[in-house]
C-alpha cells in the first residue's frame, strides 16, 4: 500500500512506505514447548517430568515420565485439543495467558517385582483434563504452573502391575515448568 502524496501537480502519485520503519504487530507468537517437573504433587505419582508440545495451533502432544516409588514408575504419551481461556499479552510479548486441554493417550507402568526378580509391566488408556496458566517474561520465555486431573484405565495382562486397586487409576499432578 501507498500513501498518496499530493504536490501542486493536477494528478497525484503514490509512494511506498519507507521500508526501514517498523510496523507494529499486535499478532503474539504462541508457545510451542513447555517443560515441567512435579515433586510430591500428584496422585499416585510421588515425581515427574513431562514435555508439551503445541505440535499445531490447536493441539498440545505431551511426553511423560513418574515414579510412585522407588520401584513403580511409568512413561505417557497423550494428545489432544487445547483452549484458550485468556490471553493478556502485551504487545511485548509479556503477560498472562491461561488455557484448557483434553488429553487422552497410552501410559505404560512397570514395577520390579521383588519375589520374581524381574519387571512387569501394564499398559492402559490414560485421559486427563489440564489447566494451565503462563506468565510470559518476553516474548519467547514464560513461567508455567498446570494443575492435571483424570485417570488411567489398564488392560488386563499375565501380570498386572496394581499401582491401586480397581477398574481406575487416578492421575493428578501439579507442575511447574518454563515455556518457549
Amino acid at each position: 500500500m501507498g500513501a498518496l502524496l499530493c504536490t501542486g501537480l493536477p494528478e497525484a502519485r503514490a509512494e511506498e512506505p519507507d521500508a526501514g520503519t517498523p510496523v507494529a504487530s499486535t499478532a503474539q507468537r504462541r508457545g510451542i514447548l513447555t517443560l515441567r517437573a512435579s515433586w510430591r504433587t500428584g496422585v499416585p505419582d510421588y515425581m515427574g517430568g513431562s514435555l508439551t508440545v503445541q505440535a499445531l495451533p490447536l493441539v498440545d502432544v505431551e511426553l511423560g515420565a513418574t515414579l510412585v516409588n522407588p520401584v513403580v514408575g511409568s512413561l505417557y504419551l497423550r494428545a489432544g485439543p487445547r483452549w484458550s481461556l485468556y490471553e493478556g499479552r502485551d504487545d511485548a510479548g509479556r503477560g498472562l495467558s491461561l488455557r484448557m486441554s483434553a488429553l487422552a493417550g497410552a501410559r505404560g507402568t512397570s514395577a520390579y517385582v521383588v519375589s520374581e526378580g524381574s519387571f512387569g509391566a501394564q499398559w492402559g488408556l490414560n485421559a486427563v483434563a489440564a489447566l494451565e496458566g503462563t506468565y510470559w517474561l518476553a516474548r519467547y520465555f514464560g513461567v508455567s504452573a498446570q494443575l492435571v486431573a483424570g485417570g488411567t484405565t489398564y488392560f488386563p495382562l499375565r501380570r498386572p502391575v496394581q499401582v491401586l486397586l480397581g477398574p481406575l487409576t487416578p492421575d493428578a499432578r501439579f507442575s511447574l515448568g518454563l515455556s518457549f
